[in-house]
């Protein structure tokens, strides 16, 4: 059989992890977890190069992360060691918590020549909960492309408006059932934190994400909303419409 782009059936991705401790005057300072995405896309004879763009992407983003943490991060926690053991008050051998870099990541979608991924990245000091960043990614598997979130959804006034209510609607919902507890829940708090950049394609439509301590208590982490893909359909059909008759 002639292989074709339409033969392309199997898109796998497996989690790769590295591990590190650093230590500093044979005490544990800095704790590395990172589990990483390693991408086989087939027929490979199509699609090596799509493979190797991706790959070589994630690649990319671990070396610069473990660089950031061997130096930068290394650095302080050993300088927060040397005050913890300099305090008298304090027995560090078994009170120190080493710092920790973390880097998480899920498939958000996988179908239609189109791959979503993201990566959560947190950086803890000490006994701190730490901060998670997340940075989402969605691939076009034909060419390796890596697509901006403008390609799914011009975040016009009128869309964003519209996306902010149906967030807003679910947060009422939550809290009316005691679901969830959110610093903030009315619309122009949600509108200012709501960022384009800020989501990823999932099973079901789009998911819109909140960072840390925004709309919620930063040990919610962050948080959530996902939107059928319909009701943005709609809303973009919809504000099409409503330029066309400004025209």
């Amino acid at each position: 059989m002639e292989i074709t782009k339409e033969n392309i059936k199997t898109v796998t991705v497996a989690p790769e992890y590295i591990k590190k401790t650093l230590k500093f005057k044979d005490a544990d300072v800095l704790q590395i977890n990172i589990k990483y995405p390693d991408i086989k896309i087939l027929p490979s004879v199509l699609y090596q190069k799509s493979e190797n763009k991706i790959n070589n992407f994630y690649g990319a983003v671990i070396k610069n992360f473990i660089n950031f943490c061997e130096k930068k991060l290394y650095k302080n926690a050993a300088v927060e060691f040397t005050a913890y053991k300099n305090n008298s008050d304090n027995n560090y051998n078994n009170k120190f918590k080493p710092f920790g870099a973390v880097i998480t990541f899920e498939i958000t979608y996988n179908k239609q020549d189109l791959l979503g991924i993201y990566l959560d990245i947190n950086i803890y000091v000490g006994k701190g909960r730490g901060n998670t960043v997340r940075k989402t990614h969605i691939w076009k598997l034909d060419g390796g492309e890596l697509l901006s979130p403008e390609r799914f959804i011009k975040f016009t006034r009128p869309v964003k408006n519209k996306i902010c209510r149906c967030i807003c609607d679910t947060m009422k919902n939550q809290i009316e059932r005691r679901q969830e507890y959110y610093i903030i829940s009315d619309m122009p708090s949600v509108y200012r934190y709501l960022n384009v950049k800020n989501f990823y394609l999932s099973e079901n439509g789009y998911s819109f994400f909140f960072p840390q301590n925004t709309i919620a208590p930063v040990e919610s982490g962050i948080i959530s909303f996902e939107l059928p893909e319909k009701v943005i359909s709609a809303f973009l059909s919809s504000n099409k419409k409503a330029a066309k008759k400004l025209t």
